[in-house]
């Protein structure tokens, strides 16, 4: 009775103290940080464990990340998987939408979605601004400056300022050129003919013409 009694608490002790080198059984979910970023799906023949690079058996462990299938030989590197799982996970992560890779998406910030408005209106006022110097006798250059800097205030700054005297000869103001033009024919008194505006003498009938403006050969100190 003894000896039944020890072979009994020995029984008992061996059922109730897990042996050591028991293999782990892999969870169903792959934690990261307190964050679930895996689930377990069937093993599928063809895997490979993503840490010894050596095929997996129905007895081990496949996580779905990201879009992205992750075999794992979890009873022998289960040990070693928590401190480096971030790094073996960064292998999975796809680099473009391709092969059915799911695409991560960041979000915009409101901060720059704010800035880019900001810039995209102080370009829009600034050309107003430039607009506006321009005709009311103001550097448009300096209140393009100004739009720039500080959007629609610079306007509105430029709106309360006096309006000042254009110079425009021809309708270009001060400053700025006017695309060079040819000009339109004179006709002679006497016959009619068509003639250059600075010709002095006529194509047709020879008489003498009192030029309209001055040829470009006088213009540049040349004589003809």
């Amino acid at each position: 009775m003894t000896l039944l009694n020890i072979l009994w608490l020995a029984l008992s002790l061996a059922s109730a103290v897990p042996l050591q080198g028991q293999p782990e059984q892999a969870p169903e979910e792959l934690v990261l940080d307190g964050r679930v970023v895996g689930r377990r799906v069937p093993v599928e023949r063809g895997d490979i464990c993503l840490i010894c690079n050596q095929p997996v058996d129905a007895n081990d462990a496949v996580y779905l990340v990201q879009g992205q299938r992750a075999p794992l030989h979890y009873a022998a590197h289960h040990e070693a998987l928590g401190p480096q799982l971030a790094a073996w996970l960064v292998q999975l992560k796809p680099r473009g939408a391709f092969l059915g890779a799911v695409e991560q998406h960041t979000r915009l910030s409101w901060k720059w979605f704010a800035a880019g408005l900001y810039v995209l209106g102080a370009l829009v006022f600034a050309g107003l601004a430039a607009h506006r110097a321009l005709h009311v006798g103001h550097n448009p250059l300096a209140w393009f400056a100004v739009g720039l800097a500080f959007s629609a205030v610079g306007y509105l700054w430029l709106l309360t300022r006096p309006r000042r005297a254009v110079f425009a000869p021809a309708g270009v103001p001060a400053g700025w050129r006017k695309i060079a033009a040819t000009r339109a024919p004179e006709a002679c008194p006497a016959c009619g003919m068509l003639n250059h505006p600075s010709a002095t003498q006529c194509l047709g009938c020879g008489r003498r013409l009192e030029p309209k403006t001055l040829s470009e050969v006088a213009r540049a100190g040349l004589t003809g």
